[in-house]
């Protein structure tokens, strides 16, 4: 079943543009400020307090990597470029700088608030992506501390490591914690498994 689009409002945000001085930059403030969004342009640098706003625009065709305060590899916010060229080399360096949606020049009355949309759920998916890849590196780098708690338990309780690794798992349901978490506290305990096996 799909999920329930809800019509996203974008009232009280605050948006910076990166534009040189240009009737693409004044027709792009203007839709943002129809939408109740707070305009701030810039040009030519970004201030790393810029980074604290809801959404940047910016000019694709003109801007260099220099004007950001930021690293490339860093999104602070959702991203739009304005891109008049389809050079590749300028697609692919607004892609990299963190792009989730764009529009083509010039720039007419409307058109911005699909852009927000697009952009604003590319950078959720992808700020959820990059939790999820962070949790699973943090738990393989405790794979470790797992293996001992599991082979302590084959030890201690005689049985193989499907048995023990079932018992690792009860021990975390039990204590709902993850099993990482339910390893080191078992690794950490004097007794190890038999502890639990005396409470139990």
């Amino acid at each position: 079943m799909a999920a329930e689009f809800r019509t996203p409002s974008f009232r009280g945000w605050k948006a910076v543009v990166l534009h040189r001085p240009h009737a693409d930059r004044d027709n792009i403030c203007r839709q943002l400020e129809r939408l109740g969004i707070e305009v701030e342009c810039v040009w030519p640098d970004l201030r790393k307090e810029h980074g604290e706003a809801n959404v940047l625009v910016f000019d694709a065709d003109m801007a260099h990597e220099g004007q950001f305060p930021w690293k490339a590899d860093i999104q602070p916010m959702p991203m739009i470029a304005l891109m008049g060229t389809e050079a590749p080399g300028r697609v692919e360096w607004a892609i990299r700088r963190g792009a989730g949606a764009h529009l083509n020049k010039p720039i007419g009355s409307s058109g911005i608030y699909g852009a927000l949309v697009v952009a604003q759920r590319s950078f959720e998916a992808r700020f959820a992506y990059e939790n999820k890849i962070a949790d699973l590196e943090q738990r393989l780098a405790r794979r470790p501390q797992v293996v001992e708690a599991i082979l302590t338990l084959m030890l201690q309780r005689n049985c193989d490591a499907h048995t023990a690794y079932r018992g690792l798992r009860d021990l975390a349901m039990a204590g709902r914690i993850s099993i990482e978490d339910a390893a080191d506290e078992l690794n950490a305990r004097p007794g190890g498994a038999d502890d639990d096996r005396r409470k139990a």
